[in-house]
């Protein structure tokens, strides 16, 4: 890839290359992640310093090949074709590596990024071969070049270690991949067959109603120059028949906007458990009106999404019971606690809990963590 077109594309990374991806599935600060990890750089020289190695032999060759470096590092990041071509700039730096190894054994960091690289580019059975490959073959070089015992398994422990630790990342990596994948094909199921029971609802309710409204303005309209009477009757009959079936849809329609509470309590539970939190669930089985079930299963999801992103919690606790005239919801979690700062979500939950008479308090539990209560009345 050209450099101008290397510029460019670091400007507006295509859709198609990694920073592209990275930045769709974590958001925009992933653009800068390439360039962070250039940090690591540093390492190319520690040894060099602390050693007191020359300046002509050692730092000069290796500063030589960092712009190289760089290049090849950027190109793989913001390059927006093909696989193939990416596996390429991969290679340039198992080569820089490799050809920097005479004057800097520390040439093994340029390793180590290809490392980090190929573990997401080709399968990982392929990508851990080429690892163990490229390892066996540093420490075969340097070991002809002179390095004594102690500086291979110098060179050995650290590559080893990162080896596995880049393998395991991107396996982790693939099954979180995943495990999304599953969870927006749940969703998008679920939708489906949402639908569907919505259009079989409809149908049942309507076609018939339809049907009689239809067949009765018909019998009106050729009543209407021979009977008066009998065609008033029929569209009496007509709006009476009209007018059921509106409040029939109007009953259908706050039924499909509500939200079950039991409903959203296992959706809860399967998000928290899906990012590796222990769920218990000490749950009553309570009745509630339409609008305080939504209230309180929509207070529940809000939970449950805010403990997911800021508790740093391992277990988490949801308790629904009954107290006096009330439903009371608990959700409590051993994460960092501390002072609760409310934000939109929470103030949103707490407006509606209040517009059906609800309540909700936040504090942080005795035993570590936050726990958050919210209550609805029973009847009005």
């Amino acid at each position: 890839m050209r450099l101008s077109q290397l510029i460019q594309n670091i400007r507006n990374p295509p859709h198609e290359s990694v920073v592209g991806y990275m930045t769709r599935a974590d958001g925009r600060t992933m653009h800068l992640l390439p360039f962070v990890i250039l940090i690591n750089l540093i390492w190319l020289f520690i040894w060099a310093l602390l050693s007191g190695a020359s300046f002509e032999e050692v730092i000069l060759p290796t500063l030589i090949t960092v712009p190289i470096f760089i290049y090849l590092h950027l190109c793989l990041y913001f390059y927006g074709g093909p696989n193939n071509v990416r596996l390429r700039y991969v290679a340039g730096i198992f080569a820089l590596g490799f050809i920097l190894a005479p004057w800097n054994f520390s040439s093994l960091g340029y390793l180590i990024f290809g490392f980090f690289m190929i573990v997401y580019l080709v399968p990982m059975k392929v990508s851990s071969a080429v690892i163990a490959l490229s390892i066996g073959a540093f420490v075969l070089e340097i070991r002809l070049l002179g390095a004594s015992g102690s500086t291979i398994v110098s060179v050995l422990v650290p590559a080893v270690t990162l080896a596995v630790i880049a393998v395991f990342t991107a396996y982790a990596h693939f099954n979180q991949r995943e495990l999304r994948r599953s969870q927006e094909e749940i969703l998008r199921l679920a939708t489906l067959a949402e639908r569907e029971r919505i259009g079989r609802d409809l149908h049942d309710l309507l076609g018939h109603t339809l049907s009689v409204v239809a067949l009765k303005s018909e019998l009106a309209r050729k009543l209407i120059d021979r009977d008066i009477d009998a065609a008033r009757a029929e569209i009496a009959e007509v709006e009476r028949v009209a007018r059921d079936s509106l409040a029939q849809v109007r009953n259908a329609v706050s039924g499909i906007r509500s939200t079950a509470l039991s409903s959203e309590l296992l959706a809860a539970t399967a998000l928290l458990e899906a990012q590796g939190f222990k769920v218990k669930c000490e749950t009553e089985n309570v009745k509630l009106p339409h609008d305080r079930e939504t209230v309180l299963a929509l207070s529940l999801r809000e939970a449950a999404t805010n403990v997911r992103r800021h508790s740093n919690a391992k277990v988490v606790t949801i308790r629904l019971r009954k107290e006096a005239a009330d439903v009371v919801m608990e959700v409590v979690d051993d994460g960092r606690g501390g002072r609760i700062v409310p934000g939109n979500g929470l103030n949103g939950m707490r407006e509606r809990l209040d517009t059906v008479g609800g309540s909700l308090s936040l504090w942080p539990n005795p035993a570590g963590g936050t726990l958050l209560r919210a209550s609805v009345p029973m009847a009005a």
